[in-house]
């Protein structure tokens, strides 16, 4: 396998990630010869080595490439909020949410971070190509709504920060069908008590008479709001 050759076909199919397959279908050679010509290239560094059977020929800059590698996942919470320019604030790992429980990894000097979601909350994203790799991302919609259920790992200001930034433009219909399909009160009562906070009226939530905390990870001291049933326990 010729290293030129290789480079040339990768650049007319516009492969920046390409996989064994991709080189056994470019060359004909078989699986075997090909993971030990990679391999070897690898050495060299004339391509680079992201993970287990795939490969770049250049050095991947751009971090949302890196979804294009892990199959039923989409780029969410704080790379979701970078991606949509929400925020100032520039991550060194690629968030990533999943229906399986994956450990944690590291290509290069990013930390890639996998947070596992029931299936029925695997939804709300969407195919957009960076460069000539297509990747998958949450919506703008359920970006607000995955960074409110691991509020935990997001601060409910980076939401509100989002929420007013695409206040013009939200699907607020969409947002609601999503809550629906999840079904969770407490999940309804903080987005529609932060939707309603940044201006935006949004139909009756299906919620139970419970008071739960806004921010979670608070104490439960705040001022109760009786339209969500929430204990307003940080400002914002």
């Amino acid at each position: 396998m010729n290293y030129i050759f290789l480079q040339q076909k990768l650049q007319e199919l516009q492969l920046e990630i390409f996989t064994i397959n991709d080189v056994i279908k470019i060359t004909g050679q078989s699986n075997t010869v090909i993971k030990t010509k990679l391999n070897l290239l690898a050495k060299q560094k004339k391509i680079f080595r992201l993970k287990k059977g795939y490969y770049s020929i250049n050095a991947i800059e751009n971090k949302f490439l890196l979804q294009n590698i892990y199959k039923e996942s989409y780029i969410a919470l704080h790379s979701a909020l970078e991606y949509y320019e929400s925020t100032t604030q520039r991550y060194n790992n690629l968030d990533l949410i999943t229906k399986n429980i994956l450990k944690n990894q590291k290509i290069k000097e990013i930390k890639i971070q996998f947070h596992k979601v029931k299936k029925e909350m695997f939804f709300g994203y969407e195919k957009i190509k960076i460069n000539n790799t297509d990747v998958f991302i949450s919506s703008i919609e359920k970006t607000i709504i995955d960074c409110i259920y691991f509020s935990s790992k997001v601060y409910l200001t980076d939401v509100v920060d989002l929420i007013k930034k695409y206040k013009e433009i939200l699907n607020i219909d969409l947002i609601s069908e999503y809550l629906r399909m999840i079904n969770s009160s407490t999940l309804n009562k903080r987005t529609g008590y932060l939707l309603e906070l940044c201006g935006i009226e949004i139909k009756k939530l299906k919620i139970n008479n419970k008071y739960e905390k806004l921010n979670k990870n608070l104490s439960n001291k705040g001022i109760k709001n009786t339209e969500w049933k929430l204990i307003i326990n940080e400002e914002l």
